[in-house]
């Protein structure tokens, strides 16, 4: 079996300074304001004379939190189209929910997507609708409206890239300021524990760690995605890449701060209290953490997370001092919405698409999603995602410097031979490492051996 690739049409990843097509604009952000980043509409006005049709939009949000609102707003411009809106649940069993529904011809019209393993899957098994030609016809630039061009499936265009995810560092400033540090614009990972160490207090049960990482074992390898960027676990031969200097870099840095030097919330406290990162830095348990753009919500949430600390905003630390190239700094494209290709009401569910993709996106934010759309007004997004509050509680432009970094490199992986198998992998044997089961070099002995077996098997 051949390893399943896509088929970019640009090299690079991201669009840096592209730019936007019809939009009059040089750039999504020059300098954060509303008027560097004009809403506008879509490179082609979607036609007005779809006839009445009813169709239904698949996510996984609660239909209150975002999505009734999205259905509205829609409905002011195309009252014509109902929209009906249903829930899943994005596990497996939710997928496999939307996989039994396409197979069966049950009417599910528009659906989200999350991550390529899904979108690849659905497209080569011949259930999503080809919008190549929809895309031509409105003349819809999606390199220049979305950016990285990397979506595509044997050529095709399968679906829209909607959302998009980031992951950057979180600071409580309140412990920044005690320590008579800054908040850093870039630094490496020595510079990283040296912050850790400053802000790590205390002992026992009132200790508060300088640091902490994601309460999932897969976020140790950022730093190694940073230096390597797509398909990094693969080499050009099809085999794993565990074997790089990179990973056992990265995982002696982890089991150092955690468990050597005693700096970072331990990952087996996480696991024996069924913690979350959320939690411990809210409650000032931990002066930094590692956490997605989808932490926004908790900074919002001051009903149930209720803190006298202000929050700032800093990148990722790179593995080395002067990296000359970083690609985890910019948007990783992550909630593709799609079109069952046995939908019976084509235009209907492209306008919905293509709407909900573009000038309808902003209010994906309202989920804590980042819509990918390059001509959202920054401004808009970080008021949807901080809340009326949200000067009050977070560096408002360094969130929107950070985190709604459409210019920065990203990564996107092509190859997904095995990907599950070899996520679970790097995951146990990194686990075992941190636990003391197993040294670092043994770990990674173990993740290429095990890895090379699944891919072998895969094929």
């Amino acid at each position: 079996m051949r390893q399943k690739r896509w088929a970019p049409v640009v090299l690079s990843v991201a669009m840096a300074g592209a730019i936007l097509s019809g939009c009059g604009s040089t750039g999504p952000d020059k300098a954060g304001s509303a008027s560097s980043q004009p809403t506008g509409q879509p490179s082609a006005t979607a036609s007005e004379t779809v006839k009445p049709a009813k169709i239904s939009w698949w996510a996984a949000w609660a239909e209150d939190q975002g999505p009734a609102e999205m259905i509205k707003k829609f409905n002011q411009k195309y009252p014509q189209i109902q929209v009906e809106y249903v829930q899943f649940s994005n596990n497996d069993e939710g997928n496999v929910k939307i996989d039994t529904s396409l197979i069966a011809g049950q009417q599910i019209d528009v659906f989200f997507n999350y991550g390529l393993t899904r979108l690849e899957a659905r497209a080569k098994k011949n259930g999503l609708q080809d919008l190549s030609e929809f895309i031509t016809r409105d003349k819809l630039d999606v390199v220049g409206e979305f950016g990285q061009d990397t979506y595509k499936v044997d050529g095709k265009y399968y679906s829209l890239p909607t959302t998009s995810q980031i992951d950057a560092v979180f600071i409580n400033k309140k412990m920044l300021d005690a320590a008579g540090l800054k908040v850093p614009d870039k630094w490496t990972l020595d510079e990283y524990a040296a912050y850790a160490k400053a802000m790590t207090k205390g002992d026992g049960s009132n200790k508060v760690y300088g640091s902490s990482d994601f309460h999932t074992n897969y976020y140790w390898t950022l730093p190694v995605r940073g230096v390597l960027g797509g398909d990094a676990w693969f080499k050009k031969d099809g085999t794993s890449n565990f074997d790089h200097p990179s990973y056992k870099k990265a995982l002696e840095f982890k089991n150092k701060i955690e468990n050597v030097d005693k700096y970072q919330f331990p990952y087996v406290e996480y696991k024996s209290t069924k913690s979350t990162a959320n939690d411990v830095f809210m409650a000032g348990k931990a002066a930094m953490t590692v956490n997605s753009n989808a932490f926004s919500r908790f900074i919002s949430n001051t009903k149930d997370y209720p803190r006298d600390f202000m929050v700032a905003v800093a990148p990722l630390p790179t593995m080395e001092k002067d990296q000359k190239d970083v690609y985890n700094g910019g948007l990783r494209h992550f909630g593709y919405l799609a079109m069952n290709k046995n939908t019976k009401e084509k235009e209907a569910s492209w306008l919905f698409l293509k709407w909900l993709s573009t000038e309808g996106s902003v209010d994906l934010a309202k989920v804590g999603h980042i819509p990918t759309w390059k001509k959202n007004n920054k401004d808009e997004i970080a008021k949807i995602m901080l809340g009326p509050d949200a000067a009050k509680l977070i560096d408002v432009e360094q969130f929107k410097k950070i985190l709604l970094n459409y210019e920065a490199k990203s990564y996107t992986d092509t190859i997904y031979t095995a990907y599950n198998e070899i996520n679970t992998i790097l995951q146990n044997e990194a686990e075992k490492a941190l636990f003391g089961v197993s040294t670092i070099d043994e770990a990674l002995a173990e993740m290429k051996k095990k890895a090379d077996a699944a891919i072998k098997a895969a094929k």
